[in-house]
């Protein structure tokens, strides 16, 4: 086979490659019109499986659970969560600029160990959290998170992108309160409710916004800058991408 056989060989190859894993993207990369909320979770959810958790191809880095010190103790606190999340909003307004979009998740709060992982310094620093001794406390509550991208459209080799400024968010972390419906000594000593005191207790060291949500919602504009905008949001025969206006908010 003589050299020009051989780069002709090796170019189609690369080209198989190439077709071969667009269209493995384009399978978990779904399409929705805008009146589709319905698609749009459908959507969410899968790219949070595929891409926003973690993808080598999209350069994005893989979710880990936000961890950081417990004063004194020799443990860390966890929060987790956003590997469940679902989507329950979303709208998009040409006037504004603005893409926006609500999602609802399992907060997660964890006692645990430092001895493998790196804690993260809290904001506001724990006092009197001593060396730990007894199991380690666990919390489940919920959490919201709203991120307001405002955008530009921007056209790169004949595509559309929807390309998302640096988000605003709205974090709000419920911890539920698991006091007994009437008042009783005894069944609140080292209950749920004790529990309950400690996670809110927990959670007002730190900015969720910035240190939980963040990582996460920045790996949506990482996203919307590589794919072109046509590959995940359909339109109409009346519709433009300069002139789109829709809302969906989930009540249930």
């Amino acid at each position: 086979m003589d050299v020009a056989k051989i780069i002709i060989f090796y170019l189609a190859v690369l080209s198989a490659s190439v077709i071969c894993f667009t269209e493995k993207t384009d399978r978990f990369i779904i399409a929705c019109h805008t009146t589709d909320f319905e698609c749009f979770k459908r959507q969410y959810r899968s790219l949070r499986d595929t891409v926003l958790l973690g993808s080598l191809h999209f350069a994005i880095d893989y979710y880990k659970p936000y961890l950081f010190k417990y004063g004194d103790s020799g443990t860390c606190i966890k929060l987790s969560g956003l590997e469940e999340s679902e989507l329950v909003g979303i709208s998009m307004d040409s006037d504004s600029k603005e893409y926006l979009l609500t999602l609802e998740l399992p907060l997660r709060i964890q006692q645990t160990s430092n001895k493998t992982e790196i804690c993260m310094k809290p904001d506001i620093e724990f006092r009197n959290v001593g060396p730990h001794t007894g199991p380690y406390r666990n919390f489940d509550g919920n959490a919201t998170i709203k991120a307001t991208f405002p955008y530009e459209l921007r056209k790169r080799k004949g595509d559309v992108y929807l390309l998302l400024k640096e988000e605003d968010l709205d974090v709000i972390l419920d911890i539920p309160d698991l006091r007994p419906p009437v008042r009783n000594i005894e069944n609140e000593t080292g209950t749920s409710y004790e529990i309950s005191e400690w996670a809110y207790e927990v959670v007002e060291h730190i900015d969720a916004a910035r240190y939980f949500a963040l990582p996460y919602t920045t790996n949506i504009r990482l996203f919307s800058s590589t794919v072109p905008v046509h590959k995940y949001l359909l339109l109409y025969p009346e519709e433009e991408y300069t002139e789109l206006k829709f809302a969906f908010y989930d009540s249930d």
